[in-house]
């Protein structure tokens, strides 16, 4: 394939949506129809291009111990999702809406420090309650098993983050101590002495950094995120860093376990060192909702060469969506107010699920598979109809045996992309 062939590719991925390696090699619709080994070519022939300094891709200066870089391109796909995020962030601020303004912040915060420890907990399948959190974190009463014990540390770790220490390798060291305490099995335990991994580990099918390279490509970490912590602006760069951070914990895999959790911890503690004017990305809870596409933005990025745009547009894609749902939820509460029916946090919680689940028409059984809950029928269709009531969801005329219900497009303003 001749290099013009190439740079055709490039540009309809800067020009248009930024095509997976599927779709390079087998979308009629793209048009590319590249053999396995075409595209690995296209990948060298990017690398190249990087490599002579091709300002159409934003490279990171992360070491790497595969490929040559960490990378991204920074085309009309990704960049019209990053304005989307921006533009909605000033507009909630402009039109100064409840649920974000002054008087809420605290109990918004605290809402979302919940979520990221709930959705964290659940993306690694560790099951617990909003009520027990409460009991732990708040409460204080005594952790009785390994589950507690885990929520506890989280509490700790967020705690410890929103300090704001420094972002070394001694302080990384302290977060991973806090998440990983009285958690760790004999053999994922560090050497004493040691900030990360001594051996090898292959997770699902890809291996981690060796253990010989950890230290290096950490270090480069530590420097650049530093360096554009010290910039102090709101540049993109600034904006892209947490989950540039995010994606590199998850790539190098430093520990043997508690890798993901770590990852998106640093990622909150990167956004709030930045003292960025942007939403916090605590996204736990969103990634927890969407895991499937979560692991396959992840693999589209490693398979691609450490290509990021993959991952950095399932990050803004579902950060539009949750602003966009917690918007739907505050104006459903306003709406539910207007009718004098006050919502519980747990239906505020049933009606999130089923704004980020919905995909059409349904019945109290999809209510069940959406949020995640064993309930019997007579208390499901309890809360079901009470959502008529306060006008969030409408009763459907059907000629089947099961009662139908959709959301209210009058009520529900905001479109959401919805993952499933």
């Amino acid at each position: 394939m001749k290099l013009d062939k190439f740079e055709e590719i490039l540009l309809k991925q800067l020009n248009e949506k930024y095509h997976t390696q599927k779709e390079l090699e087998y979308s009629k619709s793209v048009g590319t129809f590249l053999e396995p080994f075409e595209y690995n070519l296209f990948l060298d022939y990017l690398d190249k291009i990087i490599s002579e300094g091709d300002k159409r891709l934003f490279l990171t200066p992360l070491k790497v111990f595969n490929h040559k870089f960490i990378y991204g391109v920074i085309g009309k796909d990704l960049s019209s999702l990053i304005k989307d995020y921006l533009n909605l962030i000033v507009d909630d601020f402009n039109q100064n809406r409840s649920f974000i303004s002054d008087r809420y912040f605290l109990e918004i915060k605290k809402s979302r420090i919940y979520s990221e420890i709930e959705g964290t907990l659940n993306v690694e399948n560790v099951p617990t309650t909003r009520k027990r959190l409460k009991e732990i974190l708040e409460d204080n009463i005594e952790v009785e098993d390994k589950n507690d014990i885990i929520i506890k540390n989280m509490g700790r770790a967020i705690k410890f983050v929103e300090t704001l220490p420094e972002f070394t390798p001694e302080n990384l060291f302290k977060l991973y101590s806090l998440l990983s305490n009285d958690s760790l099995s004999e053999e994922n335990k560090l050497k004493e002495g040691e900030y990360y991994r001594y051996d090898s580990v292959i997770v699902d099918k890809y291996e981690g950094c060796p253990a010989k390279n950890i230290e290096e490509c950490m270090n480069s970490l530590f420097s650049y995120v530093n360096d554009v912590i010290n910039k102090k602006d709101n540049s993109l760069e600034t904006i892209l860093l947490p989950h540039i951070c995010h994606y590199y914990i998850l790539y190098i895999h430093p520990y043997f376990d508690y890798n993901g959790r770590t990852a998106r911890m640093i990622s909150y503690w990167v956004y709030l060192l930045t003292e960025s004017k942007y939403y916090p990305p605590i996204i736990s809870e969103a990634i927890n909702e969407t895991k499937a596409e979560y692991y396959r933005a992840i693999e589209e990025s490693r398979n691609s060469h450490n290509d990021i745009t993959y991952f950095l547009k399932y990050i803004f894609e579902l950060s539009i969506d949750y602003i966009l749902c917690y918007m739907n939820i505050d104006e459903i509460i306003k709406h539910s107010k207007n009718r004098n029916i006050v919502l519980t946090n747990t239906e505020i919680n049933y009606i999130k699920h089923i704004l980020i689940g919905y995909e059409s028409k349904f019945t109290y059984l999809d209510f069940l598979k959406m949020c995640k809950i064993d309930m019997s029928k007579q208390g499901v269709f309890k809360i079901l109809n009470k959502f008529v009531e306060c006008g969030f969801l409408i009763s459907v005329p059907t000629n089947s045996k099961y009662k139908l219900f959709a959301i209210n497009d009058e009520v529900v303003t905001y479109r959401m992309h919805n993952f499933n």
